[in-house]
């Protein structure tokens, strides 16, 4: 299976069957610990975006690309939110349902932190509910869980549903409870690797140096 990078304009090998689809462990406790410590990582399926500068369904590799059916992306923004529960992009805005759930690594020093935030898109002199989700991690020093890292990476993804909006109140999101259950509806990961020059190389498990 060959999948476009349009961000790069290169075409990658994947096993037959198979999709990049990384687990929360992986990609936090692999592709972005590899990352912020300016380690190789494979293909370079994930590209530098600031993941605000726009709607998400116009980021690079949405379009005619959207058999991705997810986005994966290391977020660079410099820019600091005075509410980062309510965060502009383009024309709406990203607001979080559900902030800092810790995700562990056994036997590591450090855990990830994961705020989950769900778009709302302009609709007149409103803003109208949609069904894009983001899943926002970032790393912590276990002895210091409230420091975080600068960078984040970011799973981009829009959920199966209704496509109606729900015009957004004046107090913000109505129920919180149900928001968290759709935003975590997503399919099931099956896979961590990829292939590249004919011969498969992976990710080991995020403890692996």
């Amino acid at each position: 299976m060959e999948v476009l990078n349009p961000v790069e304009g290169k075409t990658f090998r994947l096993p037959v069957g198979y999709r990049f689809d990384p687990t929360d462990e992986i990609l936090a406790g692999y592709y972005l610990r590899k990352r912020i410590m300016a380690q190789p990582l494979p293909n370079d399926l994930i590209q530098d975006c600031d993941v605000h500068q726009t709607e998400p369904w116009e980021l690079p590799g949405g379009g005619k690309y959207m058999n991705w059916q997810r986005f994966f992306f290391y977020d660079v923004r410099t820019h600091v939110f005075e509410n980062s529960d309510k965060r502009d992009a383009g024309k709406g805005e990203w607001r979080a349902v559900e902030k800092d759930e810790e995700v562990e690594f056994p036997g590591e020093q450090f855990i990830a932190k994961r705020n989950i935030l769900v778009f709302w898109k302009a609709r007149g002199n409103s803003l109208a509910k949609t069904n894009w989700v983001m899943h926002e991690f970032r790393l912590a020093l276990k002895s210091h869980p409230s420091m975080m890292s600068a960078m984040a990476v970011c799973r981009i993804f829009e959920t199966k549903g209704s496509k109606k909006g729900k015009k957004a109140k004046s107090e913000g999101v109505a129920s919180n409870r149900s928001n968290v259950e759709e935003a975590m509806v997503v399919t099931p990961t099956v896979i961590d690797f990829s292939v590249e020059g004919g011969m498969e190389a992976g990710p080991p498990a995020p403890g692996t140096p």
